[in-house]
């Protein structure tokens, strides 16, 4: 796919501590041929539809000012998603990966284990049953700080910047809270639909079913590939209906609308939806969703719909620490987006460095939305900017913004966020 934007690429395999093989994909530098907007040309944007609270000049950086090759970027998409994501939209200056490829960083994008690029183990196979036995648990322990040691490593950066997608961002919550040394390996962690609170399904019925025993699920699906079928039907499918079907089914699960992306997006993107995943990371989400808790997974759930004293006491697994969390962090989300619960969310973490709210943005527009390159890809560029060593880049890009500035547009019909959220000081530890 990359090909097509005439760009080339690296591809690596990390082993994990369990075994299993990553594969990342790295986007080879290119020279920028084209001239490029400035990042002031989009503050006037910025402000509109938004609500936002800075606070990133409080945060101490952790990059070490010695190193002088280009500011290491890790993208990580979400739950039966790969790599494709970054780079499937239909302009280039859309797909994150390619934007910040030409502004000098070094973009790296990681697959998670099962999905199509990660489907090796040095010892089991993709067929028997033991190879699927993970969970968000094994994302947080071993994909996220093992990918990040191999690029460190690779590139011989002190530290890097990594930007999550919904369960890309579940990780590094819980990956960042479990593994303290990460956190002076990640100088900015940036959560775009931030997956670790979702509210549950739309539909009360399933909504219900879900909540009551969500182990049932293994009943229905067994204990290997996650609706393995889609795959196939994907294929066969022609794209304009396989949309239509997509479109009806989000919105019977979750509430969306999907308005934010033209059909054209949807015709390409929608064929880089589903790839292969556990059903027991499915089952975790489900327990999540259950208990209200960002929880590790219950190895001995209860299979009752009911508490009792035993289901309390037995089967209350600990949730992941995420409030020692010192990396900075940013969150990006829509007021559309069923899956957030923001207020949730934000009690459960350390004061944050950077919110936007996005009015009437859904959970997958930030992928596929039109207008990312003037209401996200800015942002983003500003915390790079402020967290990382500058690249080398050409000067048309590199005129910053003051920072430091708290505002609330009040000429849109912005989301407000609630005056007492926590935005109190924290400092990264060196």
């Amino acid at each position: 796919m990359i090909n097509y934007w005439n760009y080339d690429y690296e591809e690596h395999f990390v082993r994990t501590r369990d075994q299993y093989l990553l594969c990342l994909h790295r986007i080879k530098q290119q020279p920028v041929t084209q001239e490029r907007t400035s990042s002031n040309a989009s503050d006037k944007i910025l402000k509109k539809g938004a609500t936002i609270i800075n606070q990133i000049n409080r945060f101490k950086k952790n990059t070490d000012a010695m190193y002088r090759g280009r500011p290491v970027v890790l993208l990580y998409h979400g739950l039966t998603l790969t790599s494709e994501v970054w780079i499937s939209n239909i302009e280039e200056n859309r797909n994150l990966a390619l934007y910040l490829t030409e502004r000098g960083y070094d973009v790296w994008m990681g697959n998670a284990r099962g999905n199509k690029y990660s489907q090796s183990h040095l010892t089991k196979s993709p067929k028997n049953a033991d190879f699927w036995e993970f969970s968000i648990n094994e994302f947080a322990m071993f994909d996220m700080p093992d990918t990040i040691d191999y690029i460190l490593k690779k590139t011989g950066a002190p530290d890097l910047t990594y930007i999550g997608f919904s369960q890309g961002t579940a990780q590094a919550f819980g990956g960042l809270s479990i593994n303290p040394d990460m956190n002076d390996k990640v100088n900015l962690f940036i959560a775009m639909a931030p997956a670790a609170s979702p509210k549950g399904f739309s539909h009360p019925l399933l909504d219900g079913f879900v909540k009551a025993a969500p182990s049932i699920i293994y009943c229905l699906l067994g204990r290997k590939i996650f609706l393995k079928s889609v795959v196939f039907w994907q294929r066969i499918i022609s794209p304009p209906i396989f949309v239509k079907l997509i479109d009806g089914a989000v919105h019977f699960l979750f509430g969306w609308h999907c308005n934010n992306m033209s059909p054209d997006q949807k015709l390409v993107s929608y064929q880089h939806l589903f790839s292969m995943t556990s059903v027991k990371s499915i089952v975790h989400w489900f327990q999540i969703i259950s208990s209200g808790r960002f929880q590790m997974y219950d190895e001995t759930p209860s299979l009752l719909p009911w508490s009792t004293v035993n289901t309390v006491i037995d089967h209350l697994p600990p949730k992941f620490p995420t409030k020692q969390i010192t990396t900075p962090i940013a969150i990006f989300y829509g007021s559309g987006d069923t899956l957030v619960d923001f207020d949730i969310l934000q009690s459960n973490l350390p004061p944050l460095s950077y919110v936007k709210s996005i009015h009437g943005w859904e959970h997958m527009d930030f992928l596929w939305a039109h207008g990312l390159e003037k209401k996200v890809y800015p942002d983003i560029l500003k915390l790079l900017e402020h967290f990382n060593s500058p690249p080398h880049i050409s000067h048309d890009i590199e005129e910053k913004v003051p920072l430091d500035i708290k505002y609330i547009d009040t000429e849109s019909t912005a989301t407000v966020i609630p005056d007492n959220i926590k935005v109190s000081t924290i400092a990264v530890s060196q």
